[in-house]
């Protein structure tokens, strides 16, 4: 039985029959496509559970990609996406990652590393997906598919930032912890903008520590209209990987 359906954008044939292949032989189903604009039209089309696709296309690039599909208002826009280079630089890591793209490869990678990825995000988005249509069905808000609201011990904070992110969602998530304890996180497209406890506007990573340990309460998010490019953004997820890290770290 076929584990998922990969697309593999790649102009260079030698590396895209080396991907098939052994993605193949990991019994995924596999579409190729040689440039940017052939893989969103066939990523439209064929609506895959993956994306892997390379920096350095023909006639854009794997960052216009990685943007066009976090744009679409389809499904499409929460499917994980693989980018790879065939050099490790940080500043185009840095550029796929604020994109959207899930996980940043450079050359060379093992296949094994790759196959790895491709099922940890799958599993990933599986189990996104089932939260996301639990926490729609049951919201009081559900009329209204673009609002949400719940129970942080149904749904945890890092698990509601990270369906928000894949769905590249604008808004504002507030969160009433135990007691008196409030925050508010505000979205642009998936990503942070700006974060406070209380009334009082602070540093986003330190906001962040904080509602991760929030094992109770209420949250609620409310979609606004995206400002686009025009305000700093910082990707949710390397700030909550940072917040838990840093957690881990102080509780030893």
């Amino acid at each position: 039985m076929p584990q998922g359906r990969v697309l593999i954008v790649e102009a260079d044939e030698w590396v895209s029959t080396l991907v098939r292949r052994f993605l193949t032989d990991a019994a995924y189903d596999i579409d190729t496509a040689a440039s940017a604009r052939e893989g969103y039209d066939r990523a439209q089309r064929t609506l895959p559970d993956l994306i892997l696709a390379d920096v350095v296309l023909p006639d854009i690039d794997g960052f216009w990609l990685t943007r066009r599909i976090r744009s679409e208002p389809s499904r499409l826009a929460t499917t994980p996406i693989i980018l790879i280079s065939q050099r490790e630089d940080v500043q185009s890591r840095l550029e796929a990652l604020s994109l959207g793209a899930d996980v940043f490869l450079s050359a060379p990678f093992r296949h094994e590393e790759v196959i790895a990825q491709v099922e940890a995000l799958m599993g990933m988005a599986r189990r996104l997906r089932a939260i996301r249509d639990s926490v729609y069905q049951d919201s009081p808000l559900s009329s209204n598919v673009s609002a949400l609201q719940g129970d942080v011990a149904q749904i945890s904070i890092p698990t509601l930032l990270t369906m928000l992110e894949m769905e590249r969602r604008t808004g504002v998530v507030r969160v009433q912890g135990a007691g008196k304890s409030q925050a508010t996180i505000e979205l642009d497209e998936g990503a942070v903008v700006s974060a406070q406890l209380g009334k009082i506007s602070g540093d986003s990573l330190a906001v962040f520590r904080e509602v991760v340990n929030w094992t109770s309460g209420k949250y609620s998010f409310e979609p606004k209209e995206s400002k686009g490019l025009t305000v700093p953004r910082r990707p949710t997820s390397m700030l909550l990987l940072e917040a838990l890290r840093l957690n881990d770290e102080s509780h030893r």
